[in-house]
């Protein structure tokens, strides 16, 4: 532990961690490679940045910010020139009403390569905007990221809900025990499966749920009065739990 005191450094608070880097890691769903990076001075996201100080605060018991903690550099968005809308574009010339010439109406064949040039088909005659992305998820599986996006509820949410969860309690994990011994917040279970190996050689996963899993989200969602909305999926349980089942 660290003592309190009105500003303290990055470096600092990871030098006085009592749990693993990865657990720290884990709990702020963020990579290790992404926090060494940080304590070597380089730029990260905001969203990054923030998540760790929250889990700081949590792990610590006291308020961190930007403010009180030195050391993080956040990567600044650049502001998008405003477009200046007194510009006048020219008026155009109008032709007399016996100059207008008229249409004539397109060829058969005109019409045939016209239709055709509209679509760009694939092997298996779908056009590419109906062509839907091969999850080879289990049979009613679907992907945490597409499932928050069908209920209109925003990524880093849903994260903090798998990661961190709602109530008292402690954030649950590996060394966390959930056998009632100690009181654990209210979270969301998922899967996880390897997706691929970043250039720095670690390991990028992705989350699904399953059926009951998606059953348990809604549910969870409920409980702790989260506004979603009603998907268009059929087999989907918010038809059901959203009125009260």
């Amino acid at each position: 532990m660290i003592e309190e005191k009105e500003q303290y450094t990055f470096e600092e608070l990871c030098e006085g961690l009592e749990i693993s880097m990865s657990k720290f890691a884990k709990l702020a769903n963020v990579d290790e490679g992404t926090i060494a990076r940080l304590r070597k001075g380089q730029f990260g996201r905001i969203g990054t940045i923030n998540r760790l100080l929250r889990v700081f605060s949590e792990i610590y018991g006291r308020k961190f910010t930007l403010d009180n903690v030195t050391g993080l550099k956040r990567i600044e968005k650049p502001i998008a020139p405003i477009a200046d809308k007194t510009t006048v574009l020219p008026k155009q010339e109008t032709k007399p009403a016996d100059m207008v010439q008229t249409t004539s109406p397109l060829l058969p064949s005109t019409i045939a390569n016209s239709s055709m040039s509209a679509q760009v088909t694939t092997k298996r005659g779908k056009s590419k905007g109906q062509t839907k992305k091969k999850t080879n998820l289990p049979d009613g599986c679907i992907l945490a990221t597409e499932f928050a996006a069908n209920h209109g509820i925003v990524r880093e949410t849903f994260r903090d809900h798998m990661n961190n969860g709602i109530g008292p309690g402690l954030i649950h994990g590996p060394d966390v025990p959930e056998d009632g011994s100690v009181k654990v917040k209210d979270y969301v279970r998922y899967e996880e499966r390897n997706k691929r190996i970043r250039k720095d050689g670690t390991i990028e996963k992705e989350r699904y749920l399953t059926t009951d899993q998606q059953h348990a989200a809604l549910n969870f969602w409920k409980r702790h009065d989260v506004d979603y909305s009603v998907c268009t999926r059929i087999d989907c349980w918010c038809h059901t739990v959203k009125n009260g089942g």
